[in-house]
Formats: C-alpha cells, structure tokens, sequence
C-alpha cells in the first residue's frame, strides 16, 4: 500500500523526534502557568480597555507558553525545517497599531511644548497607563492588569522634528514591544493644528494575539481617541476634565 507524501512526513517526524514525558511536577507547572494565563486573559478581555488589551495579550504569550512546553519535544529550528526564521514584517502582522487625528485650537509650536513637558504624557494617558518621566527623552510605563499583574517597559525618543514631529520606541528588552508617534500639522482655514497620535504594540503571542485583538475590535481606537481629547482639553483650558469637575460622567471602563 502506497504511504501519502503527508503521513511519510508525520511518520518521519515522529522518528526524528520522540517524545519524553515529562517529571509529575513539571506537568502540575505547565497546568498552573496554563490556567493563571487564562485566567489573566479572560479578565482582561472583561475590563474592555487598551490596558485590559494589553494585558490579556501578554497573558497569552504565558498561555501559549504553558501549552507548547507540555509537548516536551523542543522545536527544530527554522532552518532546519526548511523555513526561513520570522522576519520583522512577519512580526509587525500581529502588532496592533491605532492612529487617530483631532483638531486642536492651539499654534504647532506650543502644543509641542506642551507635550514635551516632562508630566504631559502622563496625564493625557493616565486613563489606562501610569507614564513616569525619566529625564527628557525617557518614560517608564505601567499597565495595570486584572489580578495585581502589571506590564512594566522604558521607552526613549528615537525621532524629533520640532515642533511637527516626535516618535519613540520601547527599549530593546522590552516586555511590550511598542512605540508611538504624534504629529502636528496645520489645520485646514487656520482652525488650529491638527494633532495625529499612532500608537503600536506587539506583545508575544503570534496568532493567538491577532484573535485577541479581533475580540476587542475598536476599544484600542476608542481610548486613543480619549488620549487626544485629554491633551486638547489641557492645550484648550488648562485641565482634564475629570468626575469632581463633572458629577454626572460615567466611570471609564478602566
């Protein structure tokens, strides 16, 4: 009887890479590491917020992890299957990347100032990230997540064309690979400036992360859009509108 092309290859597998079970305790690890990511993930897809996002996203790179580790056979390098390793277009796939404008009563020049002031970012994305400025050109980030976890990453300046342009970029080792960029541009009739924010992040996880983001659809665009209108409130008037100021508001989701 004649063996198909696709079973002589699963039979060749299969005798190039036995499989060995793995320690009573390495098992009752994965499991645990399996189900705390779950967990992470399911309630952070609940809290429908860019840092709930995040958060799940992250959550799942520890899922997948947890369950490629129970197959016990470590994985043939690329080369050696006969496929080229990922390249950074294969990984940029799976980022999600959110832009948005909005038009803001203020001159270019001075709302790049504003958001060089060193508490500027902070403030307009404390809705769903804790932004410490570390010197001029560096931030620390924090996302909160569900049960106490938290995403931490540094990320520094990499591109300034003052006063339309500025972009930055998590550090190397980063946790969340991430970065950002806003742009200043005139608005049609002398109306302002138009105020572009793109932001982007990939954290581990490949295609579990893409059916992720499809779950959540627009609630990244949506807190974007909260970020720009924060920063046009405290260009415009001075502040971010906040509950003390405004009663009846509705509690972010965050």
């Amino acid at each position: 009887m004649r063996m198909s092309r696709t079973e002589a290859l699963r039979d060749f597998d299969l005798q190039e890479a036995p499989s060995q079970e793995a320690p009573p305790s390495g098992r009752w690890s994965q499991a645990a590491s399996a189900l705390l990511a779950g967990t992470l993930v399911s309630l952070g897809l609940r809290r429908r917020s860019l840092g709930g996002t995040v958060v799940a996203l992250a959550s799942g790179a520890l899922l997948y992890k947890g369950i490629q580790s129970r197959r016990h056979t470590p994985p043939l390098p690329a080369r050696a299957r006969g496929h080229a390793p990922p390249s950074d277009e294969a990984s940029r796939a799976h980022a999600t990347e959110v832009e948005r404008t909005l038009t803001v009563g203020r001159p270019a020049e001075v709302l790049y100032r504003l958001w060089r002031e060193p508490d500027t970012l902070g403030r307009i994305m404390g809705h769903f990230a804790d932004v410490k400025s570390m010197s001029a050109d560096d931030w620390h980030w924090k996302l909160h997540g569900p049960l106490g976890r938290e995403l931490e990453w540094d990320s520094r300046v990499v591109e300034e064309r003052a006063p339309e342009f500025l972009r930055w970029e998590a550090a190397a080792n980063s946790t969340l690979a991430s970065q950002g960029w806003v742009r200043f541009r005139p608005a049609p009739g002398n109306w302002g400036t138009e105020v572009t924010l793109h932001l982007s992040f990939s954290p581990p996880g490949g295609a579990f992360a893409e059916a992720v983001m499809k779950r959540l659809r627009g609630i990244p665009a949506l807190q974007t859009v909260k970020a720009l209108r924060r920063f046009k409130s405290l260009a415009e008037t001075g502040e971010i509108p906040t509950l003390h100021h405004n009663p009846t508001a509705r509690a972010s989701a965050d």
